[in-house]
């Protein structure tokens, strides 16, 4: 495999679980100097922007790497053989309730480098507030309506820290300044 100007030498498998693989990779440099390179994959996900009148909806759920609660866009992992957008429905409905019927895909964001995760980004709106499916680890999840200026002030206190987040609501605000049109029914 050669991927830009660097070389894939050897991979070796240091650790898989259900949800990730860590690689350790023996590279060679454009230099020409040998090392190592560890890269860690994980599946792919979706991440949902909820938006309703100027508003959007976030969750708050313990993470265990962070060792605390974070504030997100819902968001989950894609099960095996599952479209983007009917994980995103999915993940929508389980941990805030809200169901949509207009869905606009906003594209993917991959994570940095060397993790090798892509979230597919969507919209949904025309909401409809229905009953969460949260399963054992969502139990205490929090769900709450964020106006634009309380986003924006929590990102710049540092309170809202999560990059896909930010992102995915940044994304959104793009292509819903640009892009309305492509709204689509959820029919």
């Amino acid at each position: 495999m050669t991927s830009g100007s660097w070389r894939l030498l050897k991979r070796r498998l240091a650790y898989s679980n259900p949800w990730l693989r860590v690689y350790e990779d023996r590279v060679e440099r454009p230099d020409g100097m040998r090392g190592r390179y560890g890269v860690v994959e994980v599946g792919d996900a979706v991440s949902v922007v909820a938006w309703e009148r100027g508003c959007f909806w976030l969750v708050r759920q313990y993470r265990h790497s962070w060792g605390k609660r974070v504030w997100e866009v819902p968001c989950g992992g894609l099960a095996r053989g599952e479209a983007p957008l009917s994980a995103a429905k999915r993940e929508l409905w389980e941990e805030t309730g809200l169901r949509a019927k207009r869905w606009l895909r906003l594209g993917v964001i991959e994570a940095n480098d060397p993790v090798v995760n892509r979230f597919h980004l969507f919209l949904a709106t025309e909401l409809v507030q229905d009953r969460p499916q949260r399963d054992d680890s969502e139990a205490d999840m929090i769900c709450r309506r964020w106006s634009l200026a309380e986003f924006e002030e929590a990102v710049r206190r540092g309170t809202i820290r999560d990059d896909m987040t930010i992102a995915c609501v940044a994304k959104a605000l793009l292509d819903m300044k640009h892009f309305a049109p492509r709204v689509e029914s959820d029919k």
